[in-house]
């Protein structure tokens, strides 16, 4: 016990204290992002002070123990459980997020420690033992600062859709990169030789675990875009759509127009001959010729609902699709026109997109219901139609698509949930009774985000 005393109070020196440092900041900006970032900077000094006490106790005590390898595993083993720790209470991420961050900084943290070593070993081997290897191996340690911000930056936490292979590339790269560590600790070999080698083979495997969370990052935003450019796709198929109803709304009115003259003047005879019978038998036969006409529009209060709904019933009557509904909407609602339009109109057109298939089919048992209606803060939308599907398929947070192609479709039940979150809500998609049931809640007292 007094010779291991004596050798780690020999390796107490500037450089020991400042590898500690280090490594408990880089664990705090893993959490919180660079330095210059750091929303509440007397909280994240402490967290960092604290870790580094926690670490330099555990690498002191583990120094006691005695054997030089033991010493070594168990020293990742503490790096690993103070990051864990760090992540688990003060990281917002998700639990897929800080499993990746933790096994990828832990990774690149034995990495680097690992080529802080060896630069050591051959900055003494061949210039100079002393303050200069703890001056080589403290500026090694610095890259663990960059790693940190750089994986912070990738964490994936904004996407909702991370593909299971990229996640496996990295994980499994990152074992490699631990298991390579270990290996090296149990071969430990003065030829500086070996060192070399594995200095080189930690860089390259290091750069490719690297490029691999970008690549994951990257793949991860451009499916994010794509569900935004299919919102933006229907926004503006909706907006053309209306655009057509609005100029077949003119041409009727147009119509009623001229019709409402010659039928003035009809009325106006018969008013001034007295023939009151005849009168009276028009009005009926007018009366019978304009309310279906009047049937045919909902009106719910609510001008942008009234715009999406009657759109979505004219395309439910072109398919001969039996469209019931319920609405309660307050007249004035805090969403984005685009958001309740994208939500709506995904809803709705998936449901009339099922129930058509299953007329042409052969189905008469075909029916959609739309109910909207305030409950306590929040707007209920709830969407039933028929549906001949015994289960559904999930797809990130939202259904896989019984389309042929799923590239190129599936990103309604997405967006949906993505306006539901957006709103401080929730979506949900179930099957009952023959009925494909779709359930939105958006909070009325949530303001729009940006």
């Amino acid at each position: 016990m007094g010779e291991n005393l004596q050798f780690i109070l020999e390796m107490m020196d500037l450089a020991w204290f400042a590898a500690i440092a280090i490594r408990a900041l880089s664990w705090v900006m893993l959490c919180r992002g660079p330095v210059w970032r750091w929303s509440r900077p007397g909280r994240a000094a402490a967290e960092t002070l604290l870790l580094a006490a926690v670490i330099g106790m555990g690498m002191f005590l583990i120094g006691l123990a005695g054997a030089f390898r033991l010493n070594l595993l168990s020293q990742i083993a503490l790096h690993g459980a103070v990051g864990a720790v760090q992540l688990h209470f003060c990281s917002q991420c998700s639990k897929k997020s800080k499993l990746v961050m933790w096994c990828s900084m832990l990774a690149g943290s034995c990495t680097i420690i690992s080529i802080s070593g060896q630069c050591s070993f051959l900055v003494g081997e061949f210039i100079s033992t002393g303050a200069a290897e703890g001056a080589a191996r403290t500026a090694v340690l610095l890259l663990m600062l960059p790693l940190a911000v750089y994986l912070h930056s990738f964490s994936l936490q904004e996407y909702e859709q991370v593909p299971a292979s990229g996640l496996a590339a990295i994980l499994i790269g990152d074992v490699s990169i631990l298991s390579m560590t270990v290996l090296e600790v149990l071969w430990a070999n003065a030829d500086y030789r070996i060192t070399v080698t594995f200095l080189v083979a930690y860089v390259f495997i290091l750069g490719m675990v690297a490029a691999a969370m970008q690549g994951l990052h990257d793949m991860c935003a451009e499916q994010t875009k794509i569900v935004d450019l299919q919102a933006e796709r229907q926004r503006l198929h909706s907006e053309r759509e209306l655009a057509r109803m609005m100029g077949e709304n003119l041409e009727d009115l147009r119509s009623i127009r001229h019709d409402l003259k010659n039928q003035y003047s009809y009325m106006q005879i018969l008013l001034s001959q007295r023939r009151y019978g005849e009168l009276e038998e028009y009005f009926r036969q007018s009366s019978e010729h304009l309310l279906p006409q009047l049937g045919r529009f909902i009106d719910c209060g609510n001008r942008p609902v009234n715009t999406v709904l009657n759109m979505e019933f004219a395309k439910a009557r072109k398919e001969n699709v039996a469209f019931t509904h319920q609405l309660v909407v307050p007249p004035v609602l805090p969403f984005s026109e685009d958001d309740l339009c994208a939500a709506l109109t995904n809803l709705l057109d998936n449901a009339i997109e099922e129930c058509a298939r299953l007329l042409r089919a052969g189905r008469t048992d075909v029916s959609l219901r739309l109910e909207i209606y305030p409950q306590k803060s929040y707007l209920f939308i709830l969407c039933r139609n028929t549906s001949d599907r015994t289960e559904l398929t999930r797809s990130g947070r939202g259904l896989r698509t019984t389309k042929g192609d799923d590239r190129l479709h599936g990103y309604g039940t997405r967006i949906i949930t993505k306006v539901a979150e957006k709103y401080n809500g929730c979506a949900e998609f179930g099957l009952s009774g023959g009925m494909f049931v779709a359930k939105l809640l958006l909070d009325m007292t949530v303001e729009e985000r940006v």
